[in-house]
């Protein structure tokens, strides 16, 4: 996660600060929302939004973030 993509506060939903895993965690979410939005074959769109859907289920569930996938047009 670049400094720009961090979180405006580095807490949970439930205002824990993140672990180290978490935040790791975050910047897969990032990375893959950043590889969705970009022009891919479509091999590689339909299984890293697949993948984002499975990373985004894991956020919510951690408290980490929530967001509707679809407000990104994802």
């Amino acid at each position: 996660m670049t400094a720009s993509s961090a979180p405006a506060f580095p807490t949970d939903l439930l205002h824990n600060e993140f672990t180290a895993e978490e935040r790791k965690i975050l910047a897969v979410y990032e990375q893959l929302k950043e590889l969705v939005a970009e022009d891919l074959p479509p091999t590689a769109a339909a299984n890293l939004r697949d993948a984002l859907a499975s990373v985004s289920i894991v956020v919510t569930g951690l408290a980490l973030d929530f967001e509707h996938l679809l407000d990104h047009g994802i």
